[in-house]
């Protein structure tokens, strides 16, 4: 049955990649986990592949370096040395969504092309501290839900190496890609300024990614496909300056998917992935619709200030695949996580949970 095939060999190609903790970056997972569902849906078999794919991330612990820190604790080291009247804001909590289709086409046994098309919904809760001469007075605020179209990227996929066209066990893919400034990146606050960029649905600038991914095959199930699959990964983000001046940090993934077929029609994985990225910088460019530097409030909130991004994460990822019908895949995962190190001061990832259907056509 061709969604057999295509779901052994689709479990293979699992990009599992993992981004950074901005969603200027698209929050921690970057554009790399709206690819990877592309990515994962692409079989053997010629012909077009869709998929759904819907990710939300649940972010409270604030962190230095590896330490947890408190907002409280966070607003009250700035406002130590600062005159009476300073206020300064802390995110206390984050929820981003993503919605995301993926359309990939296979054109022959080596070449595929896959279309992400995310929709991104941001919600935060800030706590804004006001120094008093009595000591510092808290409180708490929502911002306004951010949503939208995200930027869209276009892939490339090549196999340069694999040892059998059906039923493939061995098999290394290249590809590149280009995201293009689709998503809104100008959102602004009740005073005019510009929404924190990791808050923003794009970043407004072109950028480009490099794949690579690796396949290998093990054991036998009795339907005569592979029991086991171990899929490495890496994907690069390079990305570039958008028109105010602001630039996202390049970002490294690497990652390691197993996969194991308890039946023909139920998969179980286990992931860990990895992700290294640069400090997001800006040229001091001025927006003229706040006479402020882009993004930039260094004196006023955590998150507008370039210092604070940047990072190392590991996640272990537990998961499932399943054939629901026949045509139809689902599939799941929650990833946890087991290291995070940010540059000067950041919101990292709580809880993270996947699910996605595939259909082939």
């Amino acid at each position: 049955m061709k969604i057999a095939k295509s779901l052994a060999i689709a479990s293979a190609l699992a990009l599992s990649a993992v981004g950074m903790a901005q969603q200027s970056s698209a929050s921690e997972c970057g554009l790399s986990c709206c690819i990877a569902a592309g990515v994962d849906g692409i079989g053997s078999a010629t012909g077009l592949t869709v998929s759904l794919q819907y990710d939300t991330m649940l972010m409270k612990t604030n962190k230095q370096g590896t330490t947890k820190i408190s907002p409280q604790q966070i607003i009250s080291n700035n406002l130590a040395g600062r005159a009476n009247g300073s206020m300064y804001a802390v995110s206390s909590k984050m929820t981003m969504q993503k919605i995301v289709a993926n359309m990939a086409y296979r054109m022959d046994e080596d070449n595929a092309f896959l279309l992400t098309v995310p929709y991104i919904i941001n919600d935060m809760e800030m706590m804004m501290g006001m120094k008093m001469p009595a000591g510092i007075r808290y409180s708490t605020s929502n911002m306004d839900t951010i949503q939208g179209l995200g930027d869209v990227t276009a892939m490339y996929l090549r196999d340069v190496y694999k040892d059998a066209d059906i039923r493939t066990r061995e098999r290394l893919t290249l590809g590149l890609g280009i995201k293009a400034p689709t998503g809104k990146s100008k959102a602004r606050n009740a005073r005019g300024d510009l929404v924190h960029m990791m808050m923003q649905a794009g970043t407004n600038s072109w950028d480009g990614f490099l794949v690579a991914n690796g396949t290998f095959a093990f054991g036998e199930h009795e339907d005569g496909g592979a029991q086991f699959l171990l899929s490495p990964s890496a994907s690069y983000h390079i990305t570039s300056r958008n028109d105010l001046g602001y630039k996202v940090g390049d970002r490294l993934n690497a990652d390691l998917s197993g996969r194991y077929r308890i039946t023909s029609k139920f998969n179980v994985k286990l992931d860990v992935n990895s992700v290294y990225s640069q400090k997001d910088s800006t040229d001091g460019t001025i927006d003229l619709a706040s006479g402020k530097v882009a993004y930039q409030n260094v004196n006023g909130n955590v998150l507008d200030n370039v210092a604070n991004t940047g990072l190392a994460s590991v996640f272990i990822s537990p998961g499932f695949q399943w054939i629901a019908a026949d045509g139809l895949i689902l599939s799941g995962e929650y990833r946890m996580p087991v290291y995070q190190n940010v540059r000067g001061i950041q919101q990292v990832t709580d809880h993270w949970f996947f699910l996605r259907a595939t259909t082939y056509f």
